[in-house]
């Protein structure tokens, strides 16, 4: 398998090649929306399986997306979705909403440019998604690893 590198557009060649769309799952932390290549994920865990088994997330660095954008941590997420970052790190984000999984086609997503990648709250991310969901256009903001 090929894994996401920030530097380069490496998971988006690869995907060209087979297929015009990349499945992302989707999820909000306030009102920006994020997504992550399905291709990334490791595994979404229920809060309730959290509580009771630790181990599930003992090797997953947490990042608080919630806290980074609004100042506030997430009190009781409904779930983590962790996924493998660089160097085959796994990462878990705590999301207090159910993701959706969406086919974006290749074309509707570009490179968040240098002056957005260096911006506190969305400098995590490295490409940019116009998707189409509910009839209207939402801004995805692609964590690619």
């Amino acid at each position: 398998p090929m894994f996401a590198n920030t530097i380069s557009n490496k998971w988006l060649e690869s995907n060209e090649r087979d297929t015009a769309t990349i499945e992302l799952i989707i999820f909000a932390i306030g009102e920006v929306s994020f997504g992550i290549p399905i291709t990334k994920i490791n595994r979404v865990i229920s809060s309730i399986f959290i509580g009771e088994d630790f181990s599930l997330t003992q090797d997953v660095e947490i990042l608080d997306l919630h806290h980074r954008l609004t100042g506030v941590s997430l009190s009781t997420p409904n779930a983590i979705a962790i996924f493998t970052g660089e160097r085959q790190q796994l990462y878990g984000i705590p999301i207090d909403t159910v993701p959706t999984i969406v086919c974006v086609p290749l074309d509707r997503i570009r490179t968040l440019p240098d002056e957005l990648r260096h911006n506190r709250s969305i400098g995590i991310a490295s490409h940019i998604a116009m998707v189409s969901e509910s009839e209207r256009d939402l801004t995805v903001f692609i964590l690619a690893g």
